[in-house]
């Protein structure tokens, strides 16, 4: 999807109670936050002075909330039409707070080193190759102060929307293979496919806790996202739907 597509000022309907598609077909922008999301919120909030970036913002769930606190937010998403409809529903007096970056991440834009205090990517590195996760954290490192915090959330393999997957990755995960959350759509909900393109890499701990150590990541917590009454009945499991991490810099 190109991030110059012809504006959409509405946005979709809510899917099955839960969900607002994106218009891009990168699945969908959950209505609350979960709570690495209200950590980043917190966190920036206490920095007004140093901008802090959501990779991946859609319609802004998190980002208003966090401007709403008094952060200074950029936000970040590969569609322009998803960044006009947070800025039209972002308060007057918080959009001085607010910058709009339609690019793609990571290849399409850099900060200087050291220029970020927090970064939020929920939902979004499952949509990336091998090569874009670890190229993408290492330079959020480079980004980040020398306190600066990564707060990410993706989606596991105990994901309801996909478990059908969940025989084939834990045969995977016997076996030791590597990337062993790499699933087609055809492993989908059919109910789910229109609104996914290509492939997910879906994390569990042991994968999330590898990359970010090898990106340069030290993890300050680390959890299992139980998502009853924020996904749809489908798309529960077990109570680990999402997997989510709070990290600093290592040394």
């Amino acid at each position: 999807m190109s991030v110059n597509a012809p504006f959409q000022t509405k946005m979709p309907e809510i899917f099955e109670n839960y969900y607002i598609p994106t218009l891009n077909q990168t699945g969908f922008m959950t209505l609350e936050v979960d709570e690495y999301s209200q950590e980043f919120i917190k966190y920036s909030a206490s920095f007004p002075d140093v901008p802090s970036l959501e990779i991946g913002a859609t319609y802004g769930v998190a980002t208003l909330k966090a401007l709403s606190k008094g952060a200074h937010i950029i936000a970040n998403d590969i569609d322009n039409r998803h960044l006009e409809i947070l800025k039209q529903n972002c308060p007057e007096n918080c959009k001085d707070w607010l910058t709009l970056l339609p690019r793609s991440f990571p290849e399409a834009f850099d900060f200087k080193e050291g220029a970020l205090q927090a970064v939020l990517a929920c939902r979004v590195f499952h949509f990336f190759s091998e090569d874009k996760i670890l190229e993408g954290l290492k330079k959020i490192r480079s980004w980040l102060s020398g306190d600066g915090k990564l707060f990410i959330v993706n989606e596991t393999p105990y994901f309801g929307t996909c478990r059908a997957f969940i025989p084939i990755y834990e045969e995977r995960k016997r076996l030791g293979e590597p990337w062993l959350g790499l699933v087609d759509l055809n492993y989908f909900d059919p109910t789910k496919r229109p609104f996914v393109e290509g492939t997910v890499n879906l994390f569990d701990a042991d994968t999330l806790t590898w990359v970010l150590n090898e990106a340069g990541f030290k993890i300050e917590k680390l959890s299992y996202i139980n998502r009853t009454g924020v996904f749809p009945e489908s798309a529960l499991y077990d109570g680990r739907e999402s997997i989510g991490a709070m990290t600093v810099k290592s040394d």
